[in-house]
């Protein structure tokens, strides 16, 4: 067939360079990250890689309104929020995400999205004291060449055989199956009520006690320069720059556990000193809408709402789309410090042993 082994070698190249393009051609024609275009209309897509996909999904989707955030969001029902404020939600949320991660992602969904008009973010409370330039490194290897404007490393996503044989395959053996066409509702995307126990036996594990501390730890002038540097950077400026845009943040509420947690560790006054500092900063920016929910007890307090310290069930997130809506514990200049009051005295007086 060959008459002599350049021939040979020839024709393999050109085997091996088809073979490329028809896996590449197949990738970018049903994009499930959707890098290149939003979902096709005769294929059903399944969300389920919040830092592959929620890229895309800022890019090439239409929408008016976003909810992101950590893990502390991904119990947020869109459905929900455009019953409350009207328009058509997203939801990208990013587990472990930090506040610079949230910010640049916002910022590229107001880039690419014009219409953009309302952000509902929770602000983690525990990452109020992070330094501002601080990624996530241990959550596995980041897919840059996703979000960046370099075609020449798109390659890691259009030959990448995990893609082809893992997603677009069985995409394609569905639609010929008559699976119906759509995407996962945002309503289920990154929920993770089904996994979760909730409970004081959920939350306290094998804790018997809360000791006290062996000592207290201060809210000194570095620890409050490095606030400053992460809210300004990560949740002010952006917010400054886009006037017309309206974000609706709450610092998360945690329950109490966690805050008996920090009392053991001697961090609670450090902990209110730099919440209250941050919420001086971003009382500064007109269209932050800032709230907390630190202060409804029957919350924090009743742990039959946690899975762990931090998260809460869904049915939280739920109540605090109406408390946004509606108002609800919205901090203002004339009221913060009230707030700081009602919120110091319960935390630092609370009995947390009794939670046994």
């Amino acid at each position: 067939m060959f008459k002599n082994t350049k021939q040979w070698i020839i024709a393999l190249f050109a085997l091996f360079l088809a073979l490329c393009i028809i896996m590449a051609s197949v990738i970018i024609v049903i994009d499930p990250y959707f890098h290149y275009h939003g979902p096709r209309d005769d294929m059903f897509y399944t969300l389920d890689n919040e830092r592959s996909q929620n890229d895309g999904i800022i890019k090439h989707f239409k929408y008016d309104g976003m909810i992101i955030g950590t893990s502390m969001a991904e119990n947020f029902k869109t459905s929900e929020a455009e019953e409350l404020f009207g328009g058509r939600f997203i939801k990208v949320p990013f587990a472990g995400g930090t506040y610079r991660e949230q910010n640049e992602n916002i910022a590229n969904a107001i880039k690419y999205n014009p219409k953009l008009k309302t952000v509902i973010r929770p602000l983690d409370y525990a990452y109020i004291l992070d330094d501002a330039n601080r990624l996530r490194d241990d959550l596995g290897s980041y897919p840059d060449y996703l979000y960046d404007n370099n075609p020449f490393n798109d390659v890691n996503y259009i030959f990448n055989k995990e893609i082809l044989f893992g997603i677009c395959l069985p995409m394609i053996e569905q639609k010929a199956a008559g699976v119906p066409a759509g995407i996962t509702s945002f309503d289920e995307y990154a929920a993770w009520m089904d996994t979760a126990e909730f409970g004081p036996k959920a939350v306290l594990g094998d804790r018997t006690q809360f000791n006290p501390p062996a000592e207290k730890q201060p809210f000194v002038d570095k620890v409050k320069n490095q606030v400053k540097e992460n809210i300004t950077k990560n949740v002010i400026e952006l917010a400054k720059a886009n006037p017309d845009v309206q974000f609706y943040y709450y610092l998360t509420p945690y329950s109490v556990a966690w805050w008996g947690s920090q009392m053991e560790l001697g961090t609670v006054d450090r902990w209110l000193a730099a919440e209250q500092y941050a919420i001086e900063l971003m009382l500064e920016c007109d269209n932050i809408h800032l709230y907390s929910f630190n202060n409804e007890f029957d919350l924090t307090a009743d742990l039959e709402n946690y899975s762990d310290e931090c998260h809460h069930g869904d049915w939280v997130n739920s109540q605090i789309l109406g408390w946004l809506y509606s108002g609800t514990d919205l901090l203002t200049k004339e009221n913060y410090k009230n707030y700081l009051n009602i919120e110091a005295e319960f935390y630092r007086n609370y009995d947390y042993n009794s939670l046994f």
